[in-house]
């Protein structure tokens, strides 16, 4: 499977070639102890996205549904509500959800913006694409450095970066730091996702998902689970189905089938 193969390889990196960091740090578990990780700096793969082969790893069960409506709800709602993910069937972001409801000017609210004369990033990707598809400017941007300190989570994927190459869509995602055991599992299936849709709407078929991560970190508490948890994976490998998903509908009528992932117990604590 491509990306079981990809994130073992990450996996073992680190752990081979990372280094431990501890002394200050910002994340802290639930109980209040700082969450210290092993982290390596710079590291890229690519997966090829012209297949049916949805990237999800089997050694543990991913939560796709979820994923799924997280991404919709960024992207297509634009959104920053709390309310409404959860209304989704999400609860990624209740641990971030401010008095006010929402998650400040982060993510979704980014996406948002108006971007020349679009109505919002999603718009401008999708516009240029079809009108100019051999610009070098075709990307998205959610680190806004003036509003970093108006967002609950600064974000952590922030930029997206579109390239159509002899028919083919690309898609480059640049991300500042990234939780190999959560985070990441969740982030590429996303990613695969947006990528098909936003080549459908634009008639392309896609080609390399290529996935650029400057900070890849494994907290300390989950090291040894998880270098046990890569040694195996299922044996069949799950199909995306997009079925008639279009940019409005897909968190109804996207459909991972044949995942079959192994059955354990590794749960990995999240670090805030």
């Amino acid at each position: 499977m491509l990306f079981d193969e990809e994130y073992r390889k990450l996996v073992d990196y680190i752990c081979e070639k990372g280094e431990m960091v501890e002394g200050k740090v910002r994340t802290v578990y639930a109980d209040g102890t700082p969450a210290y990780y092993k982290q390596i700096v710079g590291y890229q793969f690519r997966l090829d996205n012209a297949g049916d082969e949805a990237f999800l790893i089997t050694s543990r069960k991913a939560a796709w549904k979820s994923s799924i409506r997280e991404l919709y709800w960024i992207w297509y709602l634009q959104s920053n509500n709390v309310d409404e993910l959860v209304d989704l069937g999400c609860k990624f972001w209740n641990e971030w959800k401010q008095e006010d409801g929402t998650i400040g000017k982060a993510y979704g609210y980014q996406i948002a913006k108006k971007t020349f004369q679009y109505q919002n990033q999603l718009d401008y990707v999708i516009g240029e694409i079809k009108n100019n598809p051999n610009s070098r400017r075709i990307l998205t941007e959610i680190w806004i450095p003036e509003e970093l300190e108006q967002m609950a989570l600064t974000p952590c994927v922030h930029l997206t970066q579109w390239t159509v190459l002899n028919g083919k869509l690309y898609l480059e995602v640049r991300q500042r730091s990234c939780d190999v055991a959560l985070g990441l599992v969740a982030n590429v299936f996303q990613y695969q996702v947006l990528h098909k849709l936003v080549a459908r709407e634009c008639h392309l078929s896609c080609g390399d998902l290529i996935w650029t991560i400057h900070n890849a970190h494994i907290y300390d508490r989950h090291l040894e689970d998880l270098q046990k948890q890569v040694k195996e994976t299922g044996r069949e490998k799950p199909r995306l189905d997009l079925g008639e998903a279009g940019l409005e509908n897909f968190h109804q009528k996207v459909r991972v089938e044949n995942y079959h992932p192994l059955d354990n117990d590794y749960k990995y604590e999240v670090a805030i």
